[in-house]
């Protein structure tokens, strides 16, 4: 009997309610370096928040911004505003969190651990095809894509300080999403000669 509500709670529920839990907390190696991504991208953005250089004018309220200003305004004047809220605590706090269980995952189900996973993203067969590496066209199409996306994305917004400008990012998810999917398909089995 559930103590809460006094009614019969099935098993099935509480699985699927575990499951779904289990998942977040203990994810695969694919979210977890989708956990280790976000998370690092948001601490980068919250830091430089603090130091004022992710906008010419703006600063950034997270609070505001990820409920859609239900907490607070999402932007405030650069120079008025306050350097540092509650909001960016938790955002920062949360952002931590996603990169410490991605970090924990990826260490208890790596073969080589944290090092071999660093190792991996630097030392693989995605970046030779650069220069004409094993892959053929659509590998080397797919690295420059990406170090172009993210290229562009960093040395832009270094540059004008548009580290949230939605052109910016729409140029440069644009770029990534196409090296993604041209290495990935790159890497898939050659299919039947008759099917186009």
């Amino acid at each position: 009997m559930d103590e809460a509500g006094g009614g019969f709670m099935s098993s099935e529920e509480n699985t699927d309610e575990r499951g779904f839990l289990d998942l977040i907390s203990n994810p695969s190696i694919g979210l977890s370096k989708w956990y280790i991504a976000i998370g690092a991208w948001g601490l980068v953005l919250a830091v430089l928040n603090l130091l004022g250089q992710i906008h010419p004018s703006y600063r950034v309220s997270w609070g505001g911004l990820l409920t859609f200003e239900l907490l607070a305004d999402a932007f405030g004047d650069k120079h008025t505003a306050p350097t540092f809220v509650a909001g960016d605590a938790v955002f920062m706090l949360v952002c931590a969190l996603l990169v410490g269980l991605g970090l924990r995952s990826i260490n208890e189900s790596n073969e080589g651990g944290l090092a071999s996973f660093f190792q991996s993203m630097v030392i693989n067969d995605t970046w030779p095809a650069l220069v004409g590496g094993e892959g053929g066209m659509m590998r080397a199409a797919g690295a420059w894509c990406l170090l172009l996306g993210f290229g562009f994305y960093i040395a832009y917004s270094a540059m004008y300080e548009a580290w949230i400008d939605l052109g910016v990012y729409s140029i440069s998810i644009t770029l990534v999403a196409f090296g993604f999917a041209l290495n990935a398909a790159s890497r898939a089995p050659p299919g039947d000669d008759t099917v186009m």
